[in-house]
């Protein structure tokens, strides 16, 4: 009796070593740490501008990035997950250079970005976003329909990461101060997004 207690011990204490071995991949650590590309901005303010398509599940649109310099850097890190895609980075009407890695964008600014300075960034991206299987256990975009066939599209990403669908800084340690959404959706549809509901007038801007 002793002995198989014994036996029964030890292999509980292998089976814990073994799955306590994770294997972390380089996108892991562009996921989860404080990147040097990261650490020396700090994200003030998104403005989010994008829409929505349930004919072809895609969403495609941009976000204004504002952001205070910590240090002088010439590299950012913006997390957008796979399969959706940036297709170009403005700062003041002019283009970035960035190259893909995973589910990062690394954007190369022309010039060292001056401490304390308070710059913004436009990405301009798109695609089809990832399909929630299972949520909002399984993170991703559910697209669906409602009692009356007409189209319901939801987001699910606590887990996942809102990288999922829009790019941004996903990572817990830098929330942004504000935000602005606007969303397009076709005629018969309405988004309800969080915050408080603006709007804009074409000459006085949002109120």
């Amino acid at each position: 009796m002793n002995k198989q207690i014994g036996i029964f011990v030890i292999a509980f204490f292998i089976s814990i070593s073994v799955k306590s071995q994770e294997i972390f991949t380089r996108q892991d650590t562009l996921r989860g740490s404080i990147t040097k590309e990261r650490a020396w901005w700090d994200v003030k303010y998104y403005h989010l501008d994008i829409k929505v398509n349930p004919a072809d599940s895609t969403i495609s649109g941009s976000n204004t990035i504002r952001y205070q310099v910590l240090k002088e850097d010439n590299r950012m890190q913006i997390d957008l997950q796979q399969p959706m895609e940036i297709y170009k980075v403005t700062q003041e009407g002019k283009e970035l250079k960035f190259k893909r890695d995973g589910n990062a964008f690394f954007i190369d600014f022309a010039t060292p970005q001056q401490r304390n300075e308070i710059k913004e960034i436009v990405v301009f991206y798109g695609g089809k976003p990832k399909i929630a299987v299972n949520p909002p256990w399984d993170g991703g975009i559910t697209w669906s329909k409602d009692q009356n066939g007409k189209p319901f599209i939801a987001s699910s990403c606590q887990g996942l990461g809102a990288s999922v669908w829009w790019p941004n800084k996903d990572h817990m340690y830098d929330e942004v101060d504000d935000m602005l959404i606007s969303v397009n959706v076709p005629k018969n549809l309405t988004d309800v997004s969080n915050g408080r509901l603006q709007r804009c007038n074409r000459f006085t801007g949002w109120y």
